[in-house]
C-alpha cells in the first residue's frame, strides 16, 4: 500500500477534522483515512508521521466491470475486501482476478439465503479467494467476521449509526442478540456507555465479536454471555438501564426477559420487528400496551424508526420504549 504523511485525531472528531484539512488544501485525497489504535489517521500532504493507506477508487466500478465481462450484474455488496454478488449470478466465464481488482477487492463471494435456524448462519459461497474472514469498516468502527458463516446486513447501517449516537453516558446495556457486535461496538466506540452485556448463541458470531472488541480496544467495557439468551438473560435480572432486542423478523420471545433485565425503576427497550407497512402504527400502539401491562409500569413510545424494507410491503422497524 502507498504511504503518506498522517494527521492523527480522536475518532469523534474525525469527520470535522477531515473537512478542515480538505478546506485548507492539506488533505491527500488520493488515499483513505484509516483507524490507528484508538485514533483516526487522515492522509495529509505534509507532516511528521508516515503511515500506509488504501487508495481511493476513482473510476466508476460499473464502467470497469463492463470492460471485463459481458452483461455484468448491476449491483453487488462489498464487505471489507470481499465483493458479494446475488444468489444465481452466473460467474462461469468470469476472469475472477480482474473482476476483483476492478471492484477494489481481493475476494469474490456469492450470497445465499440466511439459514433459517436459531443461529441464522450465513451460507455465502466464496468463489475466489481462500478465507472468508474480513475486516469491515463502518462509521469508524471495525467489524471482524467470517462472511461464509456470519450474516451482515448493510441495510441496517442507519440503525447501527443511530445506536452509536444515543445519550447513554454511564448506562449499563444488555444487547440480547448482539451477533458480532452490530450495535454493541457502535455504542462502545462512539459513546460513554458504562458497560455492555452482550448475549449471543452463535459461536461464529462470538468469535467475531471477541476479535472486534479487541480490534477497537473496547473489550474492558463488555461482558459476553455465551449461549441461549432465554437462559443468559435470567442472570442479568435488574442490571440494565437499556435493552436492545435486535432480532428480526420478531424479538417477541425475549420481551419478558427484557423487562426483567431492566433496573427496578425501569429503563428503555429497543424492540426490532418486521411489520406490514399498513400496520406499523397499530403494532406500535399494541406493543406499548403489552409492555405496560406485562411490566406493571408506565410504557411510553419515545421513537419509531423505520430501518428498511425487508421485502415487499414488510418493513423492519424499531420501537424505542421507555418503562417508568
Amino acid at each position: 500500500m502507498p504511504t503518506s504523511y498522517a494527521y492523527l485525531c480522536d475518532r469523534d472528531l474525525a469527520a470535522s477534522e477531515f473537512e478542515k484539512l480538505k478546506n485548507n488544501g492539506l488533505l491527500n485525497d488520493k488515499l483513505k483515512p484509516r483507524p490507528h489504535g484508538d485514533l483516526i489517521a487522515i492522509p495529509v500532504l505534509s507532516g511528521d508521521i508516515l503511515l500506509e493507506f488504501e487508495k481511493v477508487q476513482k473510476q466508476n466500478p460499473h464502467t470497469s466491470l463492463k470492460e471485463i465481462i459481458v452483461n455484468p450484474p448491476k449491483g453487488w455488496e462489498k464487505l471489507g475486501d470481499i465483493v458479494i454478488f446475488k444468489d444465481g449470478t452466473d460467474t462461469s466465464d468470469w476472469p475472477m482476478k480482474e473482476v476483483a481488482e476492478a471492484l477494489g477487492a481481493t475476494r469474490i463471494g456469492i450470497q445465499s439465503e440466511i439459514s433459517p435456524d436459531q443461529t441464522r448462519d450465513s451460507q455465502l459461497q466464496l468463489i475466489y479467494g481462500d478465507s472468508g474472514w474480513v475486516v469491515h469498516k463502518e462509521n469508524l468502527v471495525e467489524y471482524e467476521f467470517d462472511v461464509t458463516k456470519v450474516m451482515y446486513s448493510s441495510g441496517n447501517v442507519t440503525e447501527r449509526k443511530r445506536m452509536g449516537g444515543l445519550p447513554v453516558e454511564g448506562e449499563i446495556i444488555v444487547d440480547a442478540f448482539c451477533g458480532i457486535g452490530y450495535y454493541t461496538l457502535q455504542l462502545l466506540v462512539h459513546s460513554e456507555v458504562g458497560h455492555v452485556h452482550a448475549c449471543e448463541i452463535n459461536p461464529h458470531s462470538i468469535e467475531g465479536l471477541k476479535k472486534g472488541l479487541a480490534r477497537n480496544n473496547v473489550s474492558e467495557r463488555c461482558t459476553i454471555h455465551e449461549g441461549d439468551n432465554k437462559v443468559t438473560m435470567r442472570d442479568l435480572k435488574g442490571v440494565a438501564d437499556r435493552v436492545i432486542l435486535g432480532l428480526i423478523p420478531s424479538s417477541m420471545n425475549a420481551w419478558g426477559n427484557a423487562i426483567r433485565c431492566l433496573k427496578p425503576d425501569g429503563g428503555v427497550i429497543h424492540i426490532h420487528m418486521n411489520v406490514h407497512e399498513d400496520e406499523i402504527e397499530e403494532w406500535s400502539r399494541k406493543t406499548t400496551e403489552w409492555f405496560s401491562t406485562a411490566s406493571g409500569k408506565n410504557a411510553t413510545a419515545l421513537h419509531l424508526e423505520i430501518v428498511k424494507q425487508y421485502c415487499p410491503r414488510i418493513m423492519h422497524v424499531v420501537l424505542d420504549l421507555k418503562l417508568s
